[in-house]
């Protein structure tokens, strides 16, 4: 996050990624960087972050082309209030926040493992945010499959404590897509590849 409001995303896929398409990785670090705000928040903030999860969500199911309108994700800033999340190209050279996620292999499947230690807020804003990338870089069936995953991250936390592991909640949340996909007769896209049968 290069300055107070703006953001931008990158994604490299060291090793080839985990084998699967690359947009199921980007799915995964999206919704990993969420789950990861959600479980280092406390308890009477998970709600609010469930409503922005929502609110984005909608926004991206609604677009046709995956533009989202001015003011779908806001951040409080300490100089100039509360602010639209502006996407910018990445620069690699500048930024006051920088977040890193990446999947990890392990015997359940890859997992997103965050860096260092950056704030609950910085994760969600970052989650958010590529979330938003995603959603104007994908096409109609890969954006209605992200929609449905943020629906189901924020059904996961209506019923799960936030402190389960988040890798848990992203399987849960792309499990929720691809049976909604699926319920309505649809092929699961690209990015929902490795959710269950």
């Amino acid at each position: 996050m290069p300055a107070a409001g703006m953001a931008a995303v990158r994604t490299t896929y060291p090793g080839g990624g985990t084998g699967r398409p690359p947009a199921a990785d980007d799915l995964d670090l999206a919704l990993g960087l969420i789950a990861w705000g959600v479980h280092r928040t406390h308890e009477n903030e998970v709600r609010g972050i469930a409503e922005r999860v929502r609110d984005l969500a909608t926004a991206i199911a609604a677009s046709p082309d995956g533009s989202l309108p001015a003011g779908t994700v806001r951040v409080g800033t300490r100089s100039r209030g509360t602010v639209d999340v502006e996407l910018i190209p990445w620069s690699g050279d500048r930024g006051l926040t920088r977040i890193t996620c990446e999947l990890a292999g392990s015997a359940v499947g890859p997992v997103p493992v965050v860096k260092g230690s950056p704030s609950a807020a910085a994760l969600v804003i970052s989650g958010l945010a590529a979330a938003m990338w995603l959603a104007g870089d994908w096409d109609a069936d890969d954006r209605l499959a992200l929609a449905l995953s943020l629906e189901g991250l924020t059904a996961w936390y209506r019923e799960a404590h936030r402190m389960t592991p988040a890798r848990d909640a992203v399987r849960a949340a792309r499990n929720h897509a691809a049976d909604r996909l699926r319920d309505a007769g649809r092929v699961p896209p690209p990015c929902l590849a490795g959710s269950p049968d």
